[in-house]
């Protein structure tokens, strides 16, 4: 599975209520962007009030689990790709399985660890002005 569209992620919002340092690394290395939030309720809240390319979930914490998450910034913006780092301890707490959420919610997909650093990799070397900033 590969990211929609490479060349378009820019602004992304990290969601992690869990150390993800590498996955934040691999961001910056390809230029993103990044707004790190520490739970899903953030996440929508920052949503609500800022544009981002896509949303990377990593760990949502304890108030909101991670279809509530997913649901939630799906309401706010259809666009907006979603995608779920799929061999994080944080995002097993779903009553819904990570697969179930990605096919029933547009723009959404699961990306182990290895998957999301070898396509960002791909922007790394493309050319691509690089913005990566840091919130």
């Amino acid at each position: 599975m590969s990211l929609r569209d490479l060349s378009s992620l820019g602004k992304i919002m990290l969601v992690c209520s869990d150390p993800c340092d590498e996955v934040e690394k691999c961001l910056l290395s390809a230029g993103c962007w990044v707004v790190k939030v520490k739970d899903g309720e953030t996440a929508v809240s920052q949503a609500r009030r800022d544009i981002f390319d896509a949303v990377v979930l990593v760990s949502t914490g304890k108030g909101m689990d991670l279809a509530e998450t997913v649901f939630n910034l799906r309401d706010i913006s259809r666009s907006m790709q979603i995608i779920i780092v799929a061999d994080q301890s944080g995002v097993a707490q779903s009553p819904v399985p990570r697969e179930t959420l990605a096919r029933l919610t547009p723009n959404t997909q699961v990306l182990t660890m290895a998957e999301l650093a070898t396509q960002l990799a791909q922007l790394e070397g493309s050319g691509r002005p690089k913005i990566g900033q840091r919130h």
